[in-house]
């Protein structure tokens, strides 16, 4: 297999000194398949989000994040750990980015509670799909909302009325990597081998992308 890892991410990975823990990952990381999953911000007030939220798009492999150029924040990625490096991301207007997803097929889902919303464990996800996130007290902008075909939720069974958006961001892709591996495609696997073995998948089976 012809795999390259990119120059910058190849040189802090070898002044890290830290041991490969799976052998050949980083060359075929680049390669691997990615979750059909945008993940499309209109809004974060809190700058640390964005990080955050990269770091929980490269564990689950998500095809790209867009952050909004709307908000007029600072990119701040104190909370990626250095997954801001692999992860696909970029700057654009929401708007325009969901109506770019839509023509290009993907469904368009507001994480945004209110009574239009469909519980988590209830969606029926088709893909490919953008995931449209908003503020913490305030969810999606309404203009926004309006372009998108369901809001679904997540239901909370204490006293606490909100979850941090990265929080939620999180709870609701695992949940959307679980539904396209377990119902769509089977291939889709983790990639390091302590997260097949939890899976109960033999580390010895070949990783979708990963061919010799």
């Amino acid at each position: 297999m012809n795999a390259t890892v990119p120059e910058h991410i190849r040189r802090e990975w070898e002044a890290s000194g830290r041991p490969e823990t799976d052998p050949g990952l980083r060359e075929r990381l680049p390669h691997l398949p990615r979750l059909p999953l945008v993940i499309v911000c209109s809004y974060l007030d809190k700058e640390i989000n964005h990080g955050n939220i990269l770091r929980i798009a490269e564990a689950f492999r998500v095809q790209e994040v867009v952050f909004s150029r709307c908000d007029g924040r600072e990119k701040n990625y104190a909370g990626a750990v250095g997954a801001e490096k692999w992860q696909p991301h970029r700057w654009g207007y929401p708007l325009e980015e969901i109506r770019s997803l839509r023509a290009k097929g993907y469904s368009i889902v507001a994480l945004h509670l209110d009574e239009r919303a469909v519980p988590l464990e209830r969606v029926e996800w088709r893909f490919p799909v953008a995931l449209v996130i908003g503020e913490e007290l305030h969810g999606v902008p309404p203009d926004v909302l309006a372009e998108c075909e369901q809001y679904v939720a997540i239901p909370l069974y204490g006293a606490t009325t909100s979850l941090n958006v990265a929080v939620a961001t999180g709870i609701c892709v695992n949940a959307i990597a679980t539904y396209y591996r377990q119902r769509v495609d089977p291939d889709f696997t983790p990639a390091r081998a302590v997260s097949r073995k939890l899976l109960s998948i033999p580390n010895t089976e070949q990783i979708k992308g990963d061919e010799p």
